[in-house]
């Protein structure tokens, strides 16, 4: 099978060696093998594999209709629409697509819309990631991921992430629409950045009248203790986006922008062909009902703070992040014994699929996403693992 792969697609994928035959719960099953998903499919998967509920809303659906286009009135967008929008404590328009990028890209236009003209660039952060499409990629930070394909969009700029003395500095200046930002970094391997950064952050932009655009593509759809994770600092960003977990294993993008910007948003300015697949609508209510419960949020708080007492003090790992999203750090390259590629090896050997990489800090760290349904006896198949991981580090 992996080979079949090979002869039929571009080499982009670094991929595990596992062959997926069904998923269920908090596994995925390769022959008789299974997996526990520390990663959920990278932060997607928050309720787990083959929901039962879920797949019984999308079967009901399906007999329904796939596609009708976005020039008619779709239903299960209206659904998904006064769903999502519940989360919000402020008032919010939306615009769907498919993808975090998407979700990006469309954040970008709306931003240099808003403003006619008159200011052009974008504030980023040192370890950003916002995705793989040139305007998502000219606000990510990794050089390896943008040299090849240089030149990208004009007036990105970056400074160091949480650094508030660098980004009034910049923000002086007048030029930039808006500031681009994860509230935790995810795919930099989960890095926090100062405690109310976030928060001064909003009141940098309020100040100097720039637009401040959230990316909760990771972040998003419970996995800190919160629905989202601003509201940990109590803010309300002018432009939200988010993909991922919020199409319940779909694609779905979306980008939620204040009143004042949407009404500068007209009929022919931006569009998707798929956005907002009645599919992944459906999808995605179902999902936002579930998670933003009170309950369900406290339960992920309460296993967060389990999972990550256990691996500081008895395991004597580091662990970055907030909720189920963390990482932890296994230390310095050159301290250990093993490569993140023997790291990886060694736990999808005993069973656990996770993302082991270098972070821009120069340590290695596990990054994990689990589902947010996992339970105590799952918690502890992975704090197993680590023990045997310490042992040979």
């Amino acid at each position: 099978m992996h080979n079949k792969y090979h002869n039929y697609f571009l080499n982009t994928y670094s991929k595990y060696p596992i062959s997926v035959d069904r998923a269920s719960g908090c596994f995925i099953y390769s022959g008789k093998k299974k997996y526990l998903d520390m990663i959920s499919g990278i932060g997607v998967m928050v309720l787990g594999h083959s929901v039962p509920e879920l797949l019984t809303a999308l079967r009901k659906q399906i007999k329904l209709y796939l596609h009708v286009s976005n020039l008619l009135y779709d239903k299960s967008q209206i659904k998904f629409g006064e769903e999502f929008l519940k989360t919000l404590q402020k008032k919010y328009k939306i615009f769907l697509s498919n993808s975090g990028a998407e979700a990006i890209e469309a954040s970008i236009k709306f931003s240099r819309l808003f403003f006619q003209g008159k200011k052009m660039n974008f504030l980023c952060f040192v370890g950003a990631f916002h995705g793989r499409t040139t305007g998502a990629l000219s606000a990510t930070w990794k050089e390896e991921f943008k040299k090849p394909f240089y030149p990208l969009l004009e007036g990105f700029n970056f400074v160091n992430y949480g650094d508030l003395e660098a980004v009034e500095a910049e923000l002086k200046t007048g030029k930039y629409a808006a500031v681009i930002v994860e509230p935790i970094q995810g795919e930099s391997g989960v890095i926090t950045p100062p405690k109310e950064f976030l928060k001064e952050l909003a009141n940098l932009c309020k100040r100097t009248e720039t637009l401040l655009v959230v990316d909760e593509i990771q972040t998003g759809v419970g996995k800190t203790g919160k629905f989202w994770c601003f509201e940990w600092d109590g803010i309300f960003p002018d432009i939200l986006t988010s993909s991922k977990a919020i199409g319940g294993g779909l694609p779905l993008g979306v980008t939620a922008v204040s009143e004042e910007i949407s009404e500068c948003v007209k009929p022919g300015l931006h569009a998707s062909t798929f956005g907002g697949n009645p599919l992944s609508c459906v999808a995605g209510t179902y999902v936002i009902s579930r998670v933003r419960r009170e309950k369900f949020l406290r339960e992920v708080a309460v296993k967060g703070n389990y999972l990550a007492k256990k691996i500081k003090e008895e395991i004597g790992f580091g662990v970055d992040g907030k909720g189920l999203m963390l990482g932890i750090t296994l230390g310095d390259e050159n301290n250990l014994k093993k490569k993140p590629t023997d790291i990886n090896q060694f736990l999808i050997e005993r069973g656990i699929i996770a993302n082991v990489l270098k972070s821009y800090k120069g340590d290695i760290r596990i990054r994990i996403l689990p589902p947010l349904v996992i339970q105590k006896k799952e918690i502890d198949l992975f704090l197993d693992v680590l023990w045997d991981l310490k042992k040979n580090l």
